[in-house]
Parts: C-alpha cells; structure tokens; sequence
C-alpha cells in the first residue's frame, strides 16, 4: 500500500473520531494528515510529510483558538450568556454613591452607574450583571425602557 493511502485513512480515522466526539481538535489534527498525504502523493520525504502535517494542524490549532477566545466574554458581560446585557431601564434618582433601586422585569434591583458617567437621572443601559446589581451607563432609546425606579 503507499504511504499517501496511509496518510489518508489516518485522516478519516481522525474525521470519524471527530464526529463522535465533537472535538474540533481531531478535526485540525485529520486536515493535517490529509496535507501529509498530499504531500507523500506529490513525492516529498516522510520528513517533509511529518513537517507538512504538524505545520498544517498547527495552523487549525491556532485559527480555532483564535475563533474560541474572540467570541468569549467574561459572563457577567456577555449578552450571549446573560440576556439583560443591552437591556434599558430608567432611573429617576442617584444616591450619592451612584447607586439607585429600580424595578426591572418585575423585582426590585440595585444599579450602579459604571464610572466616568455623570449619576444624572435618565435612561440607563445595562452593560454588566454581577449577583443582583445591574451596572449601567447612560444611553438606549426611550421607546425601549423596561422599568422605572421607585
């Protein structure tokens, strides 16, 4: 048997593994195997087909690492995870340490307007949920206020 069918039924092996697992990992690791067999069809030493498999899964590894850490956010921040993110709500007073009391989606919460931000009363967007206090800065459209304080 040639080497290339070696290189590529290592490669379906790995694909068939990947789709019992769900691991995009086996996936980079059989692209690699497939570039070796690539390789070992076009004539290249088996060193060159080594370098060919660990150069292409190697590149996978690091364009699916790329993909995973930019679309994680930290959780109290990432409307994916929590759906209040981009939420509005009004406040009508500040407390002197910039915090108000509102009602939002039926219960009472505590907001805290993020610094750098005037504590003015207003409509307030919520950026951040840490336990039950809404961190807010000013913004969002009026038509879209969810509650008011009290």
């Amino acid at each position: 048997m040639a080497v290339h069918y070696l290189w590529w039924l290592v490669a379906v092996g790995l694909g068939i593994a990947e789709l019992a697992t769900g691991s995009f990992w086996l996936l980079v690791l059989a692209a690699g195997a497939a570039a070796a067999g690539f390789a070992a069809l076009a004539g290249f030493s088996a060193i060159t087909q080594i370098i060919t498999a660990a150069l292409v899964a190697a590149a996978g590894a690091l364009l699916v690492r790329r993909r995973y850490r930019r679309a994680s956010a930290p959780a109290p921040m990432n409307a994916d995870v929590n759906l209040d993110i981009g939420a509005t709500l009004r406040v009508e007073r500040w407390s002197e340490d910039r915090r108000a009391r509102v009602r939002y989606r039926g219960a009472q919460w505590d907001v805290e307007l993020l610094p750098g931000f005037s504590p003015a009363p207003g409509v307030f967007e919520i950026r951040e949920v840490v336990g039950s206090r809404l961190r807010v800065i000013p913004g969002g459209e009026t038509s879209s206020v969810t509650s008011t304080s009290r």
